[in-house]
């Protein structure tokens, strides 16, 4: 009897120990899995959090116009944008603006002035994949402008009565359309605060016509012709969610 009991309590002993140590290396076993997928689940959370829908929004104001206007240029386009960032890659903008132009003529005494709004609505495209506060875009516009221009020719030839009249026209109508091609980049400066610039090709869509010739110039055109460039250099304020994670560095 006492050797059955002795053994009972061996057998009993080695099945508890058996059973403890199994458990020990199953939850062992769950640890190890879970400490290896957990880099997987922040990585993923993170992705996420910065791939959110609605990264921000910004504003921007063009200093080359201001600049040009500062400088008395003959046309200046003084323009300020609002835009939205989505996923850190589509960036929606409206561009809003004034152009402004006195021209006198250098070969004649021809005098072409107007002031008027000009609006531009479009996409860019960030062709950086790092969120590092830099950016590269690309992007299209469609832009349009109504508008009224003044010309003066104080020495105008009336060819019905072969003599010399001022010709003065006040108010003419205009209309234009046209489509832009942008490239750019942009980078943060401190904070809230980016800086970027842009070149824009620029190509004529549709104008109205006029019995007394097209104007010299169309706000937020340029130049009248059926193609052209242009840029800005933008001071942007950008209040997005992206703004603030940028401090990270993180990579996509």
């Amino acid at each position: 009897m006492p050797m059955l009991k002795i053994y009972r309590y061996i057998s009993t002993l080695l099945i508890s120990l058996t059973a403890a140590t199994a458990l020990s290396q199953t939850t062992e076993e769950n640890i190890a899995e879970k400490a290896k997928a957990l880099p997987d689940t922040l990585t993923a959370a993170q992705k996420e959090k910065k791939s959110a829908f609605i990264s921000g929004a910004a504003v921007s104001v063009d200093m080359c116009g201001l600049m040009m206007k500062l400088m008395n240029s003959r046309f200046a386009n003084m323009e300020a944008s609002a835009r939205l960032n989505f996923k850190e890659k589509y960036f929606p903008v409206f561009e809003l603006g004034i152009g402004d132009c006195t021209r006198e003529g250098e070969e004649n005494n021809n005098v072409f002035s107007t002031t008027a709004p000009y609006f531009r609505v479009g996409m860019d495209y960030n062709f950086n994949k790092k969120h590092n506060g830099n950016r590269f875009f690309g992007g299209v516009r469609y832009a349009f402008s109504t508008f009224n221009y003044d010309f003066e020719n104080p020495d105008f030839m009336d060819e019905a009565w072969g003599v010399h009249t001022p010709l003065v026209l006040d108010d003419v109508k205009g209309k234009a359309q046209w489509a832009e091609i942008v490239i750019g980049v942009e980078t943060k400066l401190w904070s809230i605060i980016r800086l970027g610039y842009n070149v824009r090709y620029k190509m004529r869509i549709k104008q109205s016509g006029n019995e007394w010739g097209d104007p010299w110039y169309i706000p937020g055109f340029g130049r009248n012709g059926g193609s052209g460039w242009g840029g800005t250099v933008n001071l942007t304020f950008d209040v997005g969610k992206t703004a603030r994670k940028n401090k990270t560095n993180l990579k996509i």
